[in-house]
Order: C-alpha cells, then structure tokens, then sequence
C-alpha cells in the first residue's frame, strides 16, 4: 500500500489470486511489502503453501515479524540496509534467524549499502552485506557465501529436476 495507486481490495483480491496461482504450479513466491503488514499477513495465514517456499523481499522488519514469517516457512533475504549505521532491528533479526533461511541480495539499484551510500546499488555490493551478517553471526563471509547459495538453490528448485507445469 505504500503508493497505494488502486483500491486496497482489488491489491488483495489480485494478491490471492497470485497465491492460488503459485500454489496450483507448485512455485515459490516473493513478497515485496511495504505498509501493509496487518492485511498481507492475514492473506498469506489463509493463502500461501510452505511446501512451495516463500521469500520476503529485502526485509527490514522486527524481530517478532520475522519469527511470524519463520513460522510460515519463509526465507527472509537481507539486503544494504543490515550495513547502515542506524539499523537496529535487522542485526537482531540476522543474529536470531536460523541460516537455513537466510538469504542475501542488492536491491539494485536502490538501498545501497554502505560504504556506497548515496551512489547506485550494484549487484558486487552484495558482499558489504555478507560481509555484515558473517561479523554478526561469527562465521566467515564465505561460509555466509555458501549458505546463502544453498538456501537459493533450495527455495528456486535449482539443480532438482524441472517441475511439469
């Protein structure tokens, strides 16, 4: 709802309808959410399947909304705003989450990360965010490295056999 161009319940009706299709081809699903929390979690309560995966877009939330998205069986994918010297929840929600969820990405090019502030985000930066949640969990950016590309390559299906649609 953030620029909130058409009316709510035609976001949700086209929401569900998005979440029935995911469900019928068995495919995982991203979810970009801005300022609908409340409505986007009810959907997703009656709506989404775990068993096809979910990933939460670039989350900036609290703690206890990431437990709620864990419970979902989300993944949550970190990006450049970990690295801003004002984050205060997304370090919690990395040094809690379990790492078999936890994924990484740019955002380009948008929320760059630092040292890069203020310039275009570019997909190399990605490592200034797993440079950050390796320091956070106490682990090495390429174990971060290895993790973050078995939990992609888990979620998308890659390296399994294509599915029949």
């Amino acid at each position: 709802y953030h620029y909130d161009y058409s009316p709510r319940d035609v976001q949700q009706e086209v929401f569900i309808r998005q979440l029935i299709i995911a469900k019928a081809v068995a495919l995982p699903i991203v979810i970009h959410n801005r300022e609908s929390m409340e409505d986007m979690v009810r959907i997703l309560k009656e709506y989404f399947a775990p068993e096809y995966g979910g990933i939460m877009h670039s989350y900036s939330g609290s703690v206890e909304m990431a437990k709620v998205f864990l419970d979902m069986g989300f993944h949550l994918s970190i990006s450049g705003p970990l690295t801003f010297s004002n984050a205060r929840k997304l370090p919690e929600v990395v040094a809690m989450m379990p790492l078999d969820r936890l994924l990484i990405e740019t955002d380009s090019p948008y929320l760059t990360p630092t040292p890069h502030r203020g310039k275009r985000n570019e997909p190399a930066y990605v490592r200034f965010v797993a440079a950050e949640i390796a320091r956070i969990r106490g682990i090495t950016i390429e174990e971060v490295a290895e993790i973050t590309t078995a939990n992609a390559k888990r979620v998308f299906g890659i390296g399994e056999k294509t599915k029949e649609i």
